[in-house]
């Protein structure tokens, strides 16, 4: 890749979950997605820091949420599998547990199927957040529901595609009714109060969000509902529950994080 590649942004048929993807270390990315991904990481380094913050706090919620019993799990927009993908972590610590995974785009479900051919307890759906209704009535989501245990609602790095007119809080009100009782839903979501650092091109960062709709910590609070949050709260992603020898105190990027129990 020259530098002419990365100076100014790519022409189109980039991919915002294919980006997301060569952000956290996947290879499912075309050369417009490798492109848009490293104009990206030159210019606006921080939103780059705050997909792989993402994908850090998944892996440590899921760890948590297992070892409190919680054995399914149902991954929103989970995007192309790169690991620790949910099932590997989550059937790691509960093998008779059960994940399922839903993508709107089939690619996504491709590339996922491959990866969970023969595994035990692991499967995925075509669907798409936008029409919740439809979403938890796939028959492999309804199974997970209909058993009356607990089940994480995983909505990673997901309801910032949304727009307003889309209704976010709609669709995780649908979610959060169709859970069991004890059941627990977890969200990231790019921050809309956060201020970046100068070192992040403007410019950038505007056209970067030109397809995510950043939100204020309220905003992702009151997705939540009536969830009891899990302590300690919605905070910046690296804050939540940070691992053995990492305090949490890193710098503040754009991203929040929150873990809520349905109670």
């Amino acid at each position: 890749m020259t530098i002419e590649n990365v100076t100014q942004r790519p022409a189109g048929g980039s991919d915002p979950a294919r980006v997301y993807d060569y952000f956290i270390g996947g290879d499912s990315g075309l050369e417009a997605d490798r492109s848009a991904g490293a104009w990206i990481r030159l210019q606006a380094p921080d939103l780059l820091a705050a997909m792989q913050e993402n994908r850090f706090f998944l892996s440590r919620a899921v760890r948590w949420l297992s070892r409190q019993g919680v054995d399914q799990f149902i991954d929103i927009g989970s995007g192309f599998p790169v690991p620790p993908n949910t099932h590997e972590i989550a059937l790691s610590m509960s093998p008779s547990g059960s994940v399922v995974y839903c993508d709107v785009d089939p690619q996504v479900g491709r590339r996922t199927r491959a990866l969970i051919a023969g595994t035990k307890g692991a499967d995925f759906v075509l669907g798409d957040i936008r029409d919740p209704e439809e979403l938890v009535a796939q028959p492999a989501i309804q199974k997970l529901i209909r058993s009356g245990r607990p089940v994480a609602c995983v909505l990673a790095a997901v309801l910032h595609f949304v727009p307003e007119d889309g209704d976010p809080e709609r669709i995780t009100a649908v979610l959060r009714e169709a859970l069991p009782q004890g059941s627990y839903l977890v969200v990231s979501h790019i921050a809309g109060d956060i201020p970046w650092a100068e070192r992040n091109n403007e410019e950038t960062l505007r056209r970067a969000f030109e397809d995510m709709y950043p939100r204020t910590r309220a905003q992702v609070t009151e997705f939540f509902g009536h969830f009891e949050m899990v302590a300690p709260g919605v905070v910046p992603a690296a804050q939540w529950h940070p691992a053995e020898g990492n305090s949490g105190e890193k710098p503040d990027l754009a991203i929040y994080a929150g873990v809520g129990r349905k109670v």
